[in-house]
């Protein structure tokens, strides 16, 4: 009979560890899912935000100079010894490839950047910001410069920072409705040595 009885206790405190585990799992769940929806609610955007299209613009602005007879130059300078040369149109696309690595319209992300609106009455646009409060994301900044009369984009800047292992790459983009792009990157290598690259391309009609 003491074996039955101990048995028995020995099954109620294994159901009495399960009851508590299961108690406390459902108060952990439930305490940390208001803190996830309010740290989301928190957040400077929503998955129905509207952001202005500057992928699609960046698209048309390829598409046009592939559509048109264009003569491309491609200025470099990297530690200060600089060169020119006219290069293809995949060399361009190529070229552009960093304005079109991070789309802050994707669903993933796009609630991680909050977004301002202001007219700057010097340069005749209105501007918008998008600025990133997620230090993890390579895009931290982007301002699209509208015309105020025709509210077309006359400059896109762009500030994005990209690591892999031991190297931090920084770097400002810049682009110009209808003339060209630059890419400025600076590379800061494991061993403290810095390396500057600066990279202009412009387009013009081919006459």
């Amino acid at each position: 009979m003491f074996i039955t009885f101990f048995r028995y206790k020995k099954l109620y405190f294994r159901r009495l560890v399960f009851f508590i585990l299961l108690f406390v799992t459902v108060i952990i769940f439930s305490c940390s899912e208001p803190n996830t929806q309010n740290a989301e609610a928190k957040l400077p955007s929503s998955d129905s935000s509207v952001f202005y299209p500057v992928q699609d613009f960046f698209y048309r602005e390829i598409k046009n100079i592939k559509d048109s007879a264009k003569l491309i130059t491609l200025m470099t300078e990297n530690d200060g010894q600089k060169d020119s040369s006219i290069i293809t149109k995949a060399q361009l696309t190529e070229l552009a490839r960093p304005f079109f690595e991070n789309n802050i319209s994707n669903l993933s992300v796009k609630k991680y950047y909050r977004e301002s609106i202001f007219q700057d009455e010097t340069t005749g646009t209105y501007t918008f910001d998008y600025s990133s409060v997620n230090n993890s994301l390579p895009l931290q900044n982007m301002q699209v410069l509208l015309d105020k009369e025709n509210q077309q984009v006359k400059r896109v800047f762009i500030s994005q920072v990209k690591a892999s292992g031991d190297t931090v790459t920084v770097q400002k983009l810049g682009w110009k409705t209808g003339e060209g792009f630059f890419v400025n990157s600076s590379q800061q290598l494991s061993a403290n040595k810095e390396t500057v690259t600066q990279i202009t391309v412009v387009w013009k009609d081919n006459n």
